[in-house]
């Protein structure tokens, strides 16, 4: 269902690019600092929308590929949940720290971090769960690792030669992959379980603390003059 609104919100701006402001910023879906104001919301709506449509088939289609598996084993109110938190722990990240290296970051969208919680979940689920092995295999994990290594590097060119080569949202990869992973542990660990529970808890309270408080972050810093 939200893979279906997602591509169905990146259809409308394909027929009409002014959409792309007018759900960010009218429609107050997009990550911004009035998630400091009460707009809680906003890390998890942002998500939905996409800056281009490769953009969004590549996302959508590897959700349609872990969605459904996480779904079957989970039920559907489960994975929603995820979803939700995953969204949460993988947009907040991005958007909080880019802020303190960047005060006019741009626009933060996408599914690619609930994408790679989802992955994670599933890659963990694989060494105990037929229904993950069979959509998390050897040639899977080389192309969703390889690409989030791609990103990086060329990112990492692109700051360093001085030229804009493409804008990736990789604090949010690296970030949905790493609680997906903490997620996966602490559902299908066999050892040590409580310790994972744990650190996947305390590493999630530590990212939701900045909707609290960002001290610092220019959008933060911005929204208090409105509380």
């Amino acid at each position: 269902m939200l893979a279906a609104i997602a591509l169905a919100i990146e259809v409308v701006c394909q027929f009409d690019p002014a959409r792309r402001d007018f759900f960010y910023n009218d429609l107050q879906l997009g990550i911004w600092w009035q998630i400091w104001t009460g707009q809680l919301w906003r890390p998890v709506t942002t998500t939905l929308l996409h800056g281009g449509l490769l953009h969004a088939v590549f996302n959508i289609y590897w959700m349609t590929v872990f969605g459904p598996a996480l779904e079957i084993d989970f039920g559907s109110a489960r994975t929603a949940g995820l979803f939700v938190l995953l969204a949460y722990v993988s947009s907040l990240p991005q958007y909080v720290i880019s802020g303190y290296f960047d005060p006019h970051a741009g626009a933060m969208v996408g599914l690619s971090g609930v994408l790679y919680g989802f992955f994670g979940i599933c890659w963990i689920g694989s060494r105990s769960r037929q229904i993950f092995a069979a959509v998390c295999d050897p040639m899977t994990v080389q192309i969703l690792v390889g690409w989030l290594i791609l990103c990086v590097a060329v990112s990492a060119l692109g700051r360093m030669s001085g030229t804009y080569l493409m804008s990736v949202a990789n604090i949010t990869h690296v970030s949905g992959l790493l609680f997906g992973y903490l997620y996966g542990k602490a559902i299908f660990a066999q050892r040590h379980r409580p310790l994972w529970v744990a650190v996947a808890t305390i590493g999630t309270l530590v990212v939701l603390a900045t909707l609290i408080a960002a001290p610092g972050n220019p959008g933060y810093e911005f929204a208090r003059q409105f509380r």
